[in-house]
């Protein structure tokens, strides 16, 4: 999840930490969460944050559709000694620890929930269309926009301790090494006219 360097300041937050992502708490990560405690565990989002000065404050961005957690992931993860997320019988492999994109939405819209005259975007090409198509997520596609809070779950450092090694790096949007800054600012291109 990239996020603005002075957000992550006031929260408390290094590049690389993981934080738990909540939306409205009366019905997500899902409706009657409060009384299934080992489902609101799959469900609940967790994910790194990753600094980005060119993201604008107050907000926050998450990619769409990475592979969501499921109960069989979380146990994967728990109890595998390399701590893939990988679920036993399927090798289904989620991106996500804990919780998914959808912890944050409720736009579940089933395709016989659209009409025949919805106009939208295609989800298979650069174009757009008129009516139902399946797993389109709502009616109106994504980009998605919720309220969220966001809490510190641990440090993203090897094991949950210390601070994560890639975020430290010389390289990315926060990199002050004198080849990044060189990279940045085209140095390493040169355009030949004629």
């Amino acid at each position: 999840m990239h996020m603005n360097p002075a957000d992550a300041a006031e929260l408390g937050l290094a590049n690389g930490d993981y934080v738990y992502v909540d939306a409205n708490p009366a019905d997500r990560p899902f409706r009657g969460w409060q009384d299934h405690p080992e489902k609101y565990k799959v469900a609940r989002c967790m994910l790194r944050i990753t600094l980005n000065p060119a993201w604008p404050k107050g907000t926050v961005m998450m990619k769409h559709s990475p592979w969501i957690a499921t109960e069989r992931t979380v146990k994967a993860h728990e109890t595998r000694p390399d701590g893939l997320a990988r679920s036993e019988g399927t090798n289904y492999q989620a991106n996500l620890r804990y919780g998914s994109h959808q912890s944050l939405t409720r736009n579940w819209l089933m395709p016989m929930h659209q009409t025949d005259t919805l106009f939208h975007k295609s989800k298979g090409s650069m174009t757009f269309m008129f009516g139902g198509e399946a797993d389109n997520h709502a009616v109106n596609t994504v980009p998605k926009e919720s309220l969220v809070r966001i809490t510190k779950a641990e440090p993203g450092g090897l094991g949950g301790k210390g601070v994560w090694e890639g975020g430290n790096g010389a390289f990315g949007p926060t990199g002050l090494s004198e080849s990044n800054r060189t990279f940045l600012a085209g140095g390493f291109t040169k355009v030949q006219r004629g």
